[in-house]
């Protein structure tokens, strides 16, 4: 369980570095279908070749060939949805709402996997849901698209989640940090090749290409850590101790918008920060819950 911890909270700390390079990537012009295609692209290309080694260990059956293709589809649409929410939502704000995928996750884990879920749990759900709430209030308000985009955002990565799961499951090894690794590289391996067909579409960029390199990198790490942690702990437990990223958002938010980079990021008041406090409190005690009270 301290391996899966200390993923999951790697995992939240990487993934607003992610978040703020696709915000960085729209600023300079760049579009919500290009970053989609080029980072797939890059990440797929990364895990085709990373795969190269592992060969002689897998078996592709249809169980294998199936779950990393449910996982490529799922985190496709998210990524879709949430590039379209990150045009005109801070990535503080973004990272704190993607949160409420836990109520979609719970509902899903009851369906999938017939895991009874306790008051206890639904009490670090709410609170987790609740923290989302408070990190996000920041005076301005989303327009119906973006809230829009957002849920249908939270369901995907919900749905995501599971497939993950459900392909970590199924990785022929006893190695806990190989299941990850090849887990990560199946899934956007796939997805790397499901984009290729749209090049006949879109011309290539050099420089947009380029211009992904971070979001990619990022990305890709904060995958494997997360792999890691969902095969360890399960997709529910593994979000909880996500929500902890929308703190993090906030306190890198707070800092790239110290620092004057105002189109990225705005400056929030005292008021909000305390605000914030509270929320990481909440997410600290749904955590503990978790932690006491496993599934």
């Amino acid at each position: 369980m301290p391996l899966g911890i200390f993923s999951a909270l790697l995992t939240a700390i990487i993934q607003p570095l992610a978040y703020l390079c696709s915000r960085l990537f729209f600023l300079r012009g760049g579009r919500a279908i290009e970053l989609s295609v080029y980072s797939q692209l890059l990440m797929g290309g990364v895990s085709l070749f990373l795969l190269l080694f592992f060969l002689p260990l897998l078996h592709f059956d249809w169980q294998l060939l199936s779950r990393s293709m449910a996982c490529a589809l799922s985190i496709l649409l998210a990524q879709l949805c949430y590039f379209w929410a990150i045009r005109v939502v801070e990535a503080s704000r973004l990272a704190s709402m993607l949160g409420f995928k836990l109520v979609f996750l719970v509902f899903l884990n009851m369906l999938f996997f017939r895991q009874s879920i306790t008051l206890w749990h639904w009490l670090a759900v709410s609170l987790c849901i609740i923290a989302g709430l408070v990190m996000n209030y920041s005076g301005l308000r989303l327009s119906l698209k973006a809230l829009l985009a957002i849920i249908v955002c939270c369901f995907f990565l919900a749905c995501s989640d599971i497939a993950d799961y459900r392909l970590v499951l199924v990785i022929p090894s006893d190695n806990v940090l190989l299941r990850g690794l090849l887990a990560s590289i199946l899934c956007y391996g796939c997805l790397g090749l499901l984009t290729l067909p749209v090049l006949f579409f879109l011309r290539l960029q050099r420089a947009k290409l380029l211009a992904a390199v971070p979001y990619s990198a990022a990305w890709m790490s904060a995958m494997f850590t997360f792999y890691l942690s969902v095969g360890l702990l399960g997709p529910v437990f593994t979000s909880i101790i996500q929500s902890s990223r929308g703190l993090v958002s906030v306190l890198l938010g707070a800092l790239v918008a110290w620092m004057g980079h105002s189109g990225m990021e705005s400056k929030a008041s005292p008021r909000v920060w305390l605000g914030r406090l509270a929320a990481a409190l909440m997410i600290i005690a749904a955590v503990t819950i978790f932690t006491l009270i496993p599934l």
